[in-house]
């Protein structure tokens, strides 16, 4: 499965990424919404993970974006903020708040993407 982690915060990037590779994802990063825009215009991704808060483009305008173009993505947004249902108005799937367990991100996708749960649950 392919992933795009979207967060300006280096440290929350690094360890979704790991995380998610953990799982068997291949997985993107982006520093913000606008570097990620580009990048889901020149790759395919399943799963985009993306916070709400970061410079040129936030994430809540980033799922709008996605849903327009692409809307078989599966949007997970997190945020730290108390706008977490911002998320909802812009099109994510699912949405967290920051601090959150990243045994909840698994499990949304494999809620959503069935065919994986053999695989996230081999490895966790």
């Amino acid at each position: 499965m392919k992933t795009l982690v979207v967060d300006d915060n280096p440290l929350i990037t690094e360890l979704l990424m790991l995380d998610m590779q953990r799982i068997g994802h291949e997985v993107d990063t982006a520093k913000d919404g606008s570097d990620a825009a580009e990048l889901i215009d020149e790759r395919h991704y399943d799963v985009v993970i993306t916070d709400g808060y970061m410079p040129k483009m936030n994430g809540f305008d980033l799922c709008r974006w996605i849903r327009s173009k692409y809307p078989s993505i599966f949007i997970i947004g997190v945020t730290g903020s108390m706008d977490l249902e911002e998320f909802g108005k812009a099109g994510a799937d699912i949405y967290f708040s920051k601090p959150f367990r990243f045994s909840k991100l698994r499990q949304a996708i494999e809620n959503h993407f069935p065919f994986a749960a053999s695989s996230i649950t081999a490895v966790s």
